[in-house]
């Protein structure tokens, strides 16, 4: 690849989770080049807007993947299995490591906004150096540890186990997608595979949690427990730590914009199951700042910026308004944020998700917990449709609805309640696992049930 890529090039590639996947990855790092990994079953037109944004000096693909990576690539487009007749020019190789450089691009990840063209987030060498070595350090990490991967590459959250697992000289054990949605043979998987540490999204432990396949000692050899990418709810860490009374439990905060983590809380403190968690304090090397609210991060740990999208990027990567004496970039996250008594951080929900309603203010967020908390429900999110000013809930599980109500009127205040509540056997995900509240809101729409 060296010998016809200029260094710092993009590469695309298309393949599905797997080893092939990962070498594909550090082949291009170790040209000099940085990679993209693309969701192969997104749509071919957003595939294309990737590649656009990008334009890849080449798409690395597996077999099955061809047609689809000629027609976005053409000549650019290389079969990641084939035989390459070309010897590995080890003196190029040598060449191109001596000009690296740790500010340059390791990887750019492109974020699954809904809405106009997806943004490609720029990370370096030196951003996800740092990241290791704090989470190694601060997370305890052992040698040798054995890591459950859930996050799919193209998700930020897969930078934690890939990298730690490296740096200590463990294993990455690539849990089989399918495996999440049957809660007793992703046990069975764990227990099996002597998993010792796990980095997953909220949805998938609550799963887990709910299906009651947890019982006390059920993985003695999972030691820790970590989560990132949702808010996560207090009632499944009680689950989680009633099962694994000794095991470490970490709640992490943090955009794909600054590579991955910047906020984190060890659980050091019982909660009440409708309590919610913080996100706690600032990663080493890391600056959190709340200006009107809203969580804004400086640090290593920021992006450089979104690729080939300078207008996105000076909207969002602007000049720390308290410390205009000099250049320092901070990332508006979009986030709300306060701190608590402890001085610990919280997360109040997103800008897009607090909504005004005859005169309130209303966080969505505070909603879906009160919904998570009641008794029979296993999964649960809400939006609001503002051309009918309805706060719409869905939710799976078998609950009583009467019993449901009643526990929502205890939670919450009368203008905080839920107009339609919307029974699913399951709710839509996105590709990372997170609940897709776009999907699920273009399925009720198309079904007719909001009246």
């Amino acid at each position: 690849m060296a010998s016809r890529i200029t260094p710092q090039s993009p590469v695309l590639i298309l393949m599905e989770k797997s080893p092939d996947c990962l070498c594909a990855m550090f082949g291009a790092a170790y040209a000099g080049c940085f990679y993209t990994p693309l969701d192969s079953s997104m749509p071919e037109n957003r595939m294309r807007l990737i590649a656009d944004t990008l334009r890849p000096a080449a798409v690395l693909y597996e077999e099955k993947f061809a047609e689809t990576a000629k027609r976005i690539a053409g000549d650019a487009a290389l079969l990641c299995d084939a035989e390459i007749p070309d010897e590995v020019n080890g003196a190029l190789l040598s060449e191109r490591r001596k000009g690296h450089i740790d500010n340059d691009l390791l990887y750019v990840l492109f974020t699954s906004g809904s809405t106009g063209n997806p943004k490609g987030v720029s990370i370096t060498h030196r951003s996800v150096i740092d990241f290791a070595e704090w989470a190694c350090g601060a997370l305890r990490l052992p040698e040798g540890l054995r890591f459950g991967s859930q996050a799919p590459f193209y998700f930020d959250n897969s930078v934690l186990d890939i990298y730690c697992a490296m740096r200590m000289r463990g294993s990455l054990y690539l849990i089989p997608k399918g495996d999440f949605m049957f809660p007793k043979r992703l046990l069975a998987r764990l227990q099996d595979a002597h998993i010792d540490t796990v980095f997953w999204v909220p949805s998938a432990l609550t799963a887990l949690a709910k299906a009651d396949v947890l019982s006390e000692g059920c993985l003695p050899e999972l030691k820790r427990v970590f989560f990132c990418g949702e808010v996560m709810p207090c009632a499944t860490v009680n689950r989680w730590k009633k099962a694994l009374p000794d095991a470490d439990y970490v709640n992490m905060y943090g955009p794909t914009e600054i590579t991955d983590v910047c906020a984190w809380y060890r659980v050091d403190r019982d909660f009440l199951d409708t309590d919610s968690l913080p996100i706690g304090f600032p990663c080493e090397n890391t600056r959190i700042h709340l200006i009107d609210g809203e969580i804004c991060v400086g640090g290593t740990c920021l992006s450089p910026g979104y690729y080939n999208a300078p207008e996105k990027t000076a909207a969002a990567f602007v000049q720390n308004p308290r410390r205009p004496q000099i250049p320092e970039i901070i990332y508006k996250t979009g986030d709300l944020g306060a701190y608590n008594e402890r001085g610990e951080l919280m997360f109040l929900g997103c800008r897009d998700s607090q909504i005004k309603r005859s005169g309130y203010r209303i966080e969505l967020g505070e909603i879906e917990c009160a919904l998570q908390n009641a008794a029979g429900i296993e999964l649960a999110c809400c939006y609001y449709d503002a051309d009918k000013e309805k706060i719409i809930a869905a939710y799976t599980g078998n609950p009583d609805e009467k019993a449901l109500k009643a526990a929502l009127k205890a939670a919450l205040p009368k203008y905080m309640l839920p107009d339609v509540l919307l029974r699913r056997d399951a709710l839509p995900r996105t590709g990372s696992g997170k609940i897709d509240r776009l999907a699920l809101r273009r399925e009720a729409e198309r079904e007719h049930l909001i009246p």
